[in-house]
């Protein structure tokens, strides 16, 4: 009965000092405190259950240990006035009601380091070669990272490894799809070197960030400022970023960015293929650039070519690389090079300067040439 009165009463007492930021520090020289207090209430018990009731040290620990925790087996108990004084004393009065002060704030302090993780306001020291995605976009945030981190994970490189956020949204957590792939966030401004120690992104292995606004000028400034606060703490992490205006990527590039893409909001596979293979980004987006390289479909009906014969063709004849070939199947894209392929048409990758036609390809694979 006085182990629950006292429970309840601790437990009506104002709960608002959690909230302070030394609350964690505070608890813990509390916890040491208070544990250093029940150790020496237990000895003196054990100790005066030596002296009066001539128990052996074993039998003594034993009965101040299934006291104090409530468990009372009954094997041993005081039989004299003074041994069952200081057991009302010092285990019942004191040690009893100190044991259950230090259960409720272990609880209470469980809990709100569960909250804080919930709500991205705990700070994850321990995580290491994580993969950090900085900034979210404004529109349709949660689709977009579901896809992104969906891709993330569908490739080997990345699957195993930690996932953060650092944004300035999901106030009351993450969204279940998102954290159910083994992703905690840190919620906060990105513009600021404190959050930016929070989420380590000195130890970080891969940092990703995102441009808030696909098509305005202003999300490259934010980059170019957080880019700024990385290079000054210091990392070894590849680095990718979005970039929305063409003009500003020499400045990333100067800032330590490995990798400089435009905001392909539907396709952020694209931005994954790019963190694997640093490079492929100019590769990709050179193909969406009008005066750049592009692919054209060549129409005309062959037979049981080998691809490979078909690739080197292509290009000793000057007419492109050719990248997928098209039967009633569908689009076979990059075959094997022992495949055999009969087809209506060939997609092939040529210049902004080159000209192919029809009768080219058609000539280019007649036998004997």
């Amino acid at each position: 009965m006085l182990h629950s009165h006292l429970i309840r009463a601790y437990c009506k007492r104002k709960l608002y000092v959690k909230y302070s930021p030394h609350y964690q520090e505070r608890f813990r020289f509390r916890l040491v405190k208070a544990t250093l207090l029940l150790t020496v209430l237990i000895l003196i018990h054990t100790a005066g259950m030596m002296l009066l009731e001539k128990m052996s040290f074993g039998d003594s620990l034993w009965l101040s240990i299934t006291t104090v925790t409530t468990v009372g087996y009954g094997d041993y108990s005081a039989s004299t006035w003074q041994g069952r004084i200081i057991t009302t004393v010092f285990l019942y009065i004191f040690a009893i009601a100190l044991l259950a002060q230090l259960a409720v704030e272990f609880f209470d302090y469980r809990a709100l380091i569960r909250n804080k993780k919930i709500k991205g306001l705990w700070r994850w020291e321990d995580m290491n070669d994580h993969l950090l995605i900085i900034n979210t976009p404004n529109d349709n945030t949660e689709q977009y990272l579901y896809n992104l981190i969906e891709h993330i994970r569908l490739t080997p490189q990345f699957e195993a490894l930690p996932i953060q956020i650092l944004t300035r949204k999901f106030e009351n957590g993450l969204p279940d799809s998102i954290a159910n792939k083994g992703v905690v966030h840190y919620r906060g401004v990105v513009e600021n070197n404190r959050n930016l120690l929070n989420i380590n992104v000195s130890t970080a292995k891969y940092i990703i960030l995102i441009a808030r606004d696909a098509t305005d000028a202003i999300s490259d400034s934010l980059t170019f400022d957080v880019l700024s606060r990385i290079r000054e703490i210091g990392t070894n992490a590849t680095i990718a970023v979005e970039v929305a205006r063409d003009i500003n990527r020499q400045r990333m590039k100067k800032l330590g960015a490995n990798v400089i893409i435009r905001p392909i909001r539907a396709y952020p596979e694209l931005l994954v293929r790019s963190l694997v293979a640093i490079g492929a980004e100019e590769v990709l987006e050179n193909l969406f650039i009008h005066d750049g390289d592009h692919m054209v479909r060549l129409d005309f009906s062959f037979k049981e070519k080998v691809w490979s014969d078909i690739v080197c063709r292509f290009i000793t004849a000057g007419i492109g690389i050719p990248m997928a070939y098209i039967n009633d199947s569908g689009v076979q894209v990059n075959p094997l090079p022992d495949t055999s392929c009969s087809g209506t048409s060939i997609i092939t990758l040529i210049k902004s300067s080159q000209s192919v036609t029809v009768q080219d390809a058609e000539k280019c694979l007649l036998p004997g040439i």
